[in-house]
């Protein structure tokens, strides 16, 4: 009887302690007045393709310069050390080609989710942010170029990509100016049907697709309305 009483009173002890550490942690990051940044950013994206056969299929750099944006709720604990969160719209895609004579772009619009550290001088805009974001696939288009032919395919929340997939980033800034890599775990695409001709089609294209992240761009602290207290309040006299 006595052992289980001990049991009981140093997991209480644990919750409590617990509780006392959660709590100075939210108090530390409510102290330290969390902001909003928000920006854009240029992105480059690469697919690394297979077929069916598993050989790898020619890829090109995909660049996107529109409509990329990102909203960030910034949770600084120091002046070096903070947290992360958010939400972004991302334009990201990849250009593959299986011969010589047919080009396939394939990209997708997906609103994005992150949750990181940063660490370095935060007062100086000047430090490394590490994360992970939940990326949400919405809006997907396809254009085949078939010689002087080209086939488009638009669907909204498709089948031809996962619904939700996973990155990891790594991003460093400095003053307003960052640069930022990512590595999707999952697949870019799901295989599909593609057509490529009136009457013909690529079966279950691409086998897999994993696809490569690099972007350029720039996060701003959003407007804060402030209240000049220098000054001195003056009242209003009404003269008769």
């Amino acid at each position: 009887m006595k052992f289980f009483l001990n049991i009981n009173y140093c997991r209480m002890k644990i919750s409590l302690l617990s509780l006392v550490f959660l709590s100075a942690f939210i108090k530390t990051s409510i102290a330290q007045k969390p902001y909003f940044t928000n920006g854009s950013n240029f992105i480059f994206t690469y697919g690394l393709v297979t077929d069916t056969s598993n050989k790898f299929i020619k890829s090109n750099v995909r660049f996107s310069a529109w409509y990329n944006f990102e909203e960030i709720l910034n949770i600084d604990f120091s002046k070096s050390a903070g947290l992360i969160t958010g939400l972004g719209l991302q334009n990201i895609g990849i250009i593959t080609k299986p011969t010589e004579s047919i080009t396939i772009k394939q990209r997708t619009y997906c609103l994005t989710l992150p949750l990181g550290f940063r660490f370095g001088n935060l007062e100086k805009k000047n430090f490394l942010s590490i994360g992970a974001s939940a990326e949400l696939m919405i809006d997907y288009k396809e254009k085949v170029f078939n010689g002087n032919k080209k086939i488009k395919h638009h669907e909204f929340l498709s089948n031809n990509t996962d619904l939700l997939n996973a990155s990891v980033f790594l991003r460093y800034q400095k003053k307003s100016i960052y640069v930022s890599a990512k590595y999707y775990l999952y697949d870019f695409l799901r295989p599909s049907n593609v057509q490529v001709s009136d009457n013909g089609f690529f079966p279950l294209y691409p086998n897999t697709s994993q696809l490569l992240f690099l972007s350029i761009g720039y996060s701003r602290k959003g407007n804060e309305s402030k209240i000049n207290t220098d000054k001195p309040l003056q009242k209003k006299v009404n003269r008769i």
